[in-house]
């Protein structure tokens, strides 16, 4: 796969986005994991401008900005990069109608289960916390937020992408 300069900086910009709204709600925590308002960036992000945009911006924006900033940077966060670039990258390929709510509820919805067993699994095989506890907290955090923001952000934001030609469904035929 040959990215394009706008992928690139789409790319950037989801990261930077993602990551700053994710590390300025750190202070709400459940234990580990933090609450995530932001979350449904990613899914957006992904149904807007292609799965391997909103994957790599989401874990790039929780890892590399988000983790960094907070001092959580380490070893324990590649269950998060791996999670979250799960959460961009799947609704992407799911979503078949840009336009049905119901299928973009569905499909972040299922993307923030899937972040959670990332997250959990790894979490827990490092011996860092239980999985079933992490499992639980993370869909907690993310299903909500992914559920009702994804297809706002979405319904709002996909005639101005397609105007720009940047619709990934779209640009690639």
């Amino acid at each position: 796969m040959r990215f394009k300069p706008t992928q690139i900086a789409l790319v950037i910009i989801g990261a930077v986005l993602y990551g700053l709204a994710c590390f300025a709600t750190m202070g709400i925590a459940i234990g580990f994991i933090t609450l995530r308002p932001a979350a449904f960036i990613a899914c957006a992000w992904g149904i807007l401008f292609g799965p391997w945009v909103g994957g790599l911006a989401a874990a790039i924006g929780n890892t590399f900005i988000s983790d960094v900033l907070s001092g959580w940077f380490g070893i324990g966060g590649v269950g998060g990069f791996v999670g979250n670039f799960m959460m961009g990258f799947l609704p992407a390929l799911l979503v078949k109608n840009v336009r049905s709510w119901k299928q973009i509820s569905l499909w972040s919805g299922f993307s923030a289960v899937v972040c959670a067993f990332f997250i959990a699994g790894w979490m827990s095989l490092m011996k860092f916390a239980p999985f079933w506890v992490l499992f639980a907290t993370v869909c907690a955090s993310n299903i909500p937020v992914n559920v009702i923001c994804t297809p706002i952000a979405v319904k709002y934001l996909i005639g101005r992408v397609q105007k720009r030609g940047l619709y990934w469904r779209e640009a690639e035929t």
